[in-house]
């Protein structure tokens, strides 16, 4: 390495990575990882970090959020791209990936530019997106999508009144050209038939109290959708993602669906580990709405059960935050209130504090589960999700015994609100870089507002689970 000077050295951590844990340094030079050596190596950098008793974490990744949320043009939640950003920034994710959202009617590649374009000026992290699909006009975009960077397809199996569902054969379609393109489709799977039925029962009973939400969507909704959308990929060979199971019959099926060998991946998310149908009561039981709704205990464990062996991929948030106001002060029937929490900051503390110190995880597998294995299902491994000479320089320097307790004032959302309110955890992110820039350090964000860029994914690097040549 010679008389090379470079931008940071950290010393003396403890790196993370899914191959173990080791003691190294790590420097960085011009937005890459330049060397991980150990002792003194006469290297020289502007900025030399002690991270003594600390633990070095490849950037989080959060594949799945919904920032600058819009209805009919107008932007509904709470976070910007720019606020958005930053707060996961502070809690250590360097990557996320949101959604373009297809108008019905409209060319899917118009939408997907002009959220490019909203997105570009505002981003303080990396960031890709998904292209949502719903309807069957358009297809002939999918390539030209791909081109441009775009490699997985979301799909609603559910929201018919919202026009955002496929039925049955619009799914086995859009699977079908997907697939002819070697690119990846992932689902919201919820039986649509059964939560108009539901909804519509509990509203003509007067049942309209947020705990009714999850009435509402019961196990059978998930698991039926679940197991349909298996049976369309296994028929026409698409490469599946799973978002947010929440149940223990939905978890039992995608282990059942990997054992029989089907190219299928699939995440839960921390609320649906940590809270449960109680959560919908009390005065501020409004706020915790969310779709797929939180269930019982027994599914909880059945999803740790399956994070453990293995099946369930990767941990997400499915950030979308909304103010009170914005979710009607508890005054809305709960068919009426907008779904979504925020989750983004808090994700890596919290899945620290529960799989690792309570449920004894090892630190590579949370890295697997919040880096490497989302990095790698979605296209952006090894340049994000792992620790290697040559790749992006985003790091995380993280304190396993630094504790906190979680509350807005010390998070960086726009409400006043969380559900994981009072919370209390030991470990918590201390600074977080980009490519080498420092955008994290000590609970503040200081770096470039707009350092973010969009990366461009291309379907060769899906190695998650590849096609057959």
């Amino acid at each position: 390495m010679g008389d090379l000077y470079l931008d940071i050295i950290i010393k003396n951590g403890t790196l993370v990575d899914t191959t173990g844990c080791y003691q190294a340094n790590l420097a960085i030079k011009d937005g890459k990882i330049n060397a991980i050596f150990r002792g003194n190596k006469g290297l020289d950098a502007t900025r030399v970090i002690n991270a003594d008793k600390k633990l070095i974490f490849p950037g989080i990744i959060d594949p799945h959020v919904h920032f600058q949320l819009q209805d009919l043009g107008k932007i509904i939640s709470t976070d910007t791209f720019a606020s958005g950003t930053q707060a996961a920034a502070c809690g250590g994710v360097t990557t996320i990936i949101d959604f373009a959202n297809q108008t019905r009617g409209i060319s899917p590649l118009k939408d997907f530019n002009e959220r490019k374009k909203n997105a570009d000026p505002q981003v303080a992290i990396d960031y890709s997106l998904h292209l949502s699909k719903t309807d069957m006009e358009y297809l002939d975009e999918i390539p030209t999508l791909i081109s441009e960077g775009v490699t997985s397809f979301k799909f609603f199996t559910t929201y018919s009144w919202r026009n955002l569902d496929l039925n049955d054969a619009e799914l086995l379609h859009f699977f079908r050209e997907v697939r002819k393109y070697r690119g990846m489709v992932m689902g919201h799977c919820e039986n649509d038939a059964m939560v108009l039925n539901y909804r519509n029962e509990l509203i003509q009973e007067g049942k309209t109290e947020p705990i009714f939400h999850a009435h509402s969507r019961p196990h059978i909704v998930e698991e039926e959708a679940i197991q349909r959308v298996l049976l369309f990929a296994k028929k026409t060979g698409v490469k599946l993602h799973l978002a947010h199971i929440t149940t223990k019959q939905g978890s039992d099926s995608l282990f059942h669906a990997k054992q029989h060998g089907l190219k299928v991946s699939g995440e839960t998310c921390p609320h649906y580990l940590l809270l449960n149908e109680r959560a919908y009561k009390g005065p501020d039981g409004y706020l915790n709405l969310m779709s797929p709704p939180l269930r019982h205990a027994k599914d909880q464990q059945a999803l740790m059960r399956r994070i453990k062996d293995g099946t369930i991929d990767q941990i997400v948030t499915d950030h979308c935050e909304f103010s009170r106001a914005s979710k009607g002060n508890g005054k809305l029937p709960f068919h009426q209130i907008l779904n979504g929490i925020p989750g983004i900051e808090t994700s890596l503390p919290l899945m620290h504090d529960l799989l690792v110190n309570k449920q004894k995880l090892t630190y590579p597998q949370l890295i697997s589960l919040m880096s490497t294995r989302p990095a790698s299902i979605f296209g952006l491994y090894p340049q994000k999700g792992s620790l290697m000479v040559g790749t992006d320089a985003d790091i995380v320097i993280f304190d396993p015994n630094l504790k906190k307790t979680i509350s807005p004032e010390i998070l960086h959302y726009s409400i006043d609100w969380n559900p994981f309110m009072d919370l209390k955890v030991r470990g918590w992110p201390i600074m977080t870089i980009l490519r080498g820039h420092m955008l994290c350090e000590s609970g503040k964000f200081i770096g470039p507002q707009n350092e973010g860029k969009f990366l461009k994914r291309s379907i060769s690097q899906l190695n998650g689970f590849n096609y057959e040549r």
